[in-house]
């Protein structure tokens, strides 16, 4: 099975469970972006130190569209970039080459769903320090695995 939108559409309680969304807020959705996604083609084939002309290489293999549904699958579900490369019938370097793409775009839609989470990037250097701070969390180690 593999997922686009055209197929996906036909089922709207598959489409919610695998998007969020409904289909009147993809397509608002993909509206409010594409702009955005317009512009930053534009950008990426008009670069100064592109080595190919414009319309060399291959074809993209999912049409926008689908490229904004494998990302907002990505962001609900994370699976792994060969899982979702799986489900939408691309490479996972494909799939992540999407998500690169797209995820910017989602992200100035201002929707805290549509951005991947803040992980807070507060460095502790030492096991006390976190403990410390959370004194709510236990440490339990198992050790009976290891060789002698």
């Amino acid at each position: 099975m593999v997922l686009r939108y055209h197929g996906l559409s036909q089922n709207q309680p598959l489409f919610q469970a695998l998007t969020g969304l409904g289909l009147t807020e993809f397509d608002e959705l993909v509206k409010t972006i594409w702009p955005g996604y317009t512009a930053a083609e534009k950008k990426r084939l008009n670069r100064p130190d592109r080595q190919r002309a414009v319309g060399g290489g291959p074809d993209f293999e999912l049409e926008a569209r689908d490229q904004i549904l494998l990302t907002i699958v990505w962001l609900r579900h994370y699976p792994t970039l060969e899982a979702l490369g799986g489900l939408f019938g691309v490479s996972d370097t494909t799939a992540g080459r999407y998500i690169r793409r797209i995820l910017p775009l989602l992200e100035t839609t201002g929707r805290d769903t549509m951005r991947l989470p803040d992980p807070g990037r507060k460095r502790r250097r030492h096991l006390s320090d976190l403990l410390q701070e959370t004194p709510e969390l236990a440490l339990i180690s198992d050790a009976s695995g290891q060789p002698a």
